[in-house]
């Protein structure tokens, strides 16, 4: 007995590896995207900081020149340094380092905080620094960080949950014809496809083959009036099996590669098609050969 032709399409992997591969794709798109937004956050931050600490500059200078102290009101730090060394800090009761450059940078203190700074020198030598926590911008960073998680993973759920039901909504009329194909086996040419009535490429498909089909219908063996007619019957079933069964394999593979492939370019889809068209008209040029052996 020939063996049936091998079953190479499963469609539920196909609709899995389809999920898997839209909610990834949603996944970094969404990622990117997020990834951009914190990044401009974080810059637009650090100017407001760096806004504030000019600001917090002229005060010091001011209030510096009028009463010789150096004010703060909690929210930014004042240091004076020369050669030996720190001589004063006001605002903070961390420590900072000993060497300071001037203009804007970001430190670190020795309690591991961030501090963004202005120093610049005066002309007495002495160099002012001024200093804000950045503690405020690095929760809000950290928050925006969260924030954009949670979006992806909702992102990819929402993703994997429409793709799976759409997938399964696209892939059903193919699913159907794909089984109806892979049941067809040589010992029994009378079977049909299952009638499929969209998308139209899938059902013109359908149709042709239902067509082929029916060309290759065997005599009814129960007609025949004798043992002999029987056994010709029989010798004609085999052949007719040998003959189609190379056409018949092609034109499932033909069609589990269209099956596997939903959502080929256009114009490699038309060459599979036109493939299978080929393979339908091979068989039909077989049917016909095959037509005066059955009535002999």
């Amino acid at each position: 007995m020939p063996e049936p032709l091998p079953r190479v399409f499963r469609p539920r992997t196909i609709r899995v590896q389809l999920t898997l591969a839209i909610t990834a794709v949603v996944a970094l798109v969404v990622a990117l995207a997020g990834l951009a937004i914190v990044l401009y956050a974080d810059h637009r931050d650090r100017d407001a900081v760096d806004a504030a600490l000019t600001t917090r500059v002229a005060q010091v200078r001011t209030a510096a020149a009028k009463s010789g102290s150096l004010p703060t009101d909690g929210t930014f730090a004042v240091r004076l340094l020369d050669g030996t060394g720190q001589r004063a800090l006001v605002g903070a009761k961390t420590k900072f380092s000993e060497t300071v450059k001037d203009g804007y940078s970001t430190v670190t203190a020795e309690d591991g905080s961030h501090w963004r700074s202005w120093a610049e020198t005066l002309k007495t030598g002495t160099q002012l620094q001024v200093l804000i926590d950045l503690q405020d911008v690095e929760d809000q960073h950290d928050g925006n960080v969260r924030m954009i998680d949670l979006i992806v993973v909702l992102a990819a759920i929402i993703a994997a949950v429409g793709t799976w039901f759409v997938g399964g909504l696209v892939m059903r009329p193919l699913v159907k014809l794909a089984q109806g194909a892979q049941a067809i086996t040589p010992d029994a040419p009378t079977q049909r496809l299952p009638v499929v009535t969209s998308p139209p490429e899938v059902a013109d498909l359908g149709l042709a083959l239902n067509e082929a089909l029916d060309r290759m219908n065997i005599p009814d063996r129960e007609q025949l009036a004798s043992d002999a007619a029987q056994e010709a019957t029989e010798h004609f079933a085999k052949e007719a099996a040998e003959s189609l069964r190379a056409p018949l394999a092609d034109l499932g593979e033909g069609l589990d590669q269209l099956l596997d492939n939903p959502d080929l370019p256009v114009t490699q889809r038309h060459l599979v098609l036109a493939a299978i068209q080929t393979e339908y008209r091979r068989i039909v040029t077989l049917v016909d050969d095959l037509g005066p052996k059955s009535h002999s």
